[in-house]
């Protein structure tokens, strides 16, 4: 089985960060390696920090390396309060946009619920719309969809009439948001907002084949295993 591994990018190594994939490593019984952006690694599951830093600019690359949308695995950016970081809430909240991604996104966020032994909870953010020419939209079915593809699978279904970012700020009961990987427009605005405003770690799940629709760019293709001591 692949590797979970931390991407860090200097000597300083933060603690969060190492938490985490310590503990998720442990519950999937596979290994950790740590290793630097520039490296070749084989990965089940890539984990960064966070950072915010003043001069960054708009986007993500001043804050998290390497960007979600060009790994070509899952990866989560660890972030947030000290309980979130631990799973000590018992919630996973998993956002759907009613995007070609949801499927994946969905499966991918139940799997963890199982795994944590924690409550699935789905999240549509759908602003209220001015009503043009008597057509009222009705969000509630991306809901329905989501609930078709879990199955069976319990879980609690919240329409919030907020942006993304709004909604997404008060999961403050959460462990850990999953959202897409951003090769759609939708649900590139909402990863943004996930990682920008969530109040604990986000699990962005990889779409490879909306990533090759887009051409999006991806981390080179590994040649050579490289481990660095943790």
């Amino acid at each position: 089985m692949e590797p979970v591994v931390i991407i860090q990018d200097g000597a300083r190594r933060d603690e969060a960060v190492l938490r985490w994939a310590a503990a998720y490593a442990q519950l999937v019984g596979t290994g950790l390696e740590i290793h630097r952006p520039q490296d070749d690694f084989r990965a089940q599951l890539v984990v960064v920090g966070y950072r915010r830093r003043r001069t960054s600019a708009p986007g993500l690359g001043g804050d998290v390396l390497p960007p979600p949308a060009s790994a070509r695995c899952d990866t989560v950016v660890v972030r947030g309060t000290p309980e979130a970081v631990d799973a000590r809430n018992r919630h996973v909240t998993v956002l759907v946009s009613g995007g070609p991604g949801d499927r994946r996104v969905l499966r991918h966020a139940a799997d963890f619920a199982r795994r944590r032994d924690a409550a699935l909870r789905v999240l549509h953010a759908a602003p209220e719309l001015p009503v043009r020419d008597g057509v009222v939209t009705d969000p509630t079915y991306v809901l329905a969809r989501a609930a078709a593809v879990l199955d069976g699978f319990r879980h609690h279904a919240v329409l919030v009439r907020a942006q993304p970012h709004e909604a997404i700020a008060r999961c403050t009961d959460t462990d850990l948001i999953v959202v897409g990987s951003g090769d759609t427009h939708e649900s590139g605005t909402v990863t943004r907002a996930s990682l920008h405003h969530a109040p604990c770690p986000v699990l962005v799940v990889h779409q490879p084949v909306l990533a090759a629709r887009h051409r999006r760019a991806a981390i080179p293709t590994p040649r050579r295993p490289v481990r660095l001591e943790a």
